[in-house]
């Protein structure tokens, strides 16, 4: 009975060998690319350099090592990495909406302190 498992084991392993590179390989994250580039360009037209370039150049990092990654075939990773720098470049554009949106608040709440000042003082002349 030993025998024949041992015959059968290194078939067994071959046939999964042979089943196991029949599988498709997983074709590189292009579509993913363009939306991560796209993600990053949209918050750098959003001023992302001036309001969150640490976070900026995090996300166009990921993007460099998902190209590494797709240059050694590693899809899966480079997929991860353009997905993370996608997410990472909205959060971007929207932190410098947001800082744009509290500079304008500022400005505002500053000639609002300014006239108050003016109506007064006219108020007590």
């Amino acid at each position: 009975m030993k025998t024949g498992l041992k015959r059968k084991a290194p078939l067994l392993g071959l046939s999964l060998l042979v089943l196991s590179s029949c599988t498709p390989a997983m074709q590189p994250p292009d579509s993913q690319m363009a939306l991560a580039n796209e993600a990053v360009e949209e918050a750098t037209a959003a001023g992302a350099y001036e309001y969150a370039p640490v976070e900026l150049k995090a996300a166009q990092d990921k993007i460099n090592q998902a190209k590494l990654a797709m240059q050694t075939k590693d899809n899966l990773t480079a997929e991860r990495l353009l997905k993370e720098a996608e997410v990472e470049a909205k959060l971007v554009e929207a932190k410098s909406a947001t800082a744009k949106s509290q500079r304008a608040v500022d400005e505002l709440q500053k000639s609002i302190d300014l006239l108050r000042d003016e109506i007064n003082r006219k108020q007590a002349q």
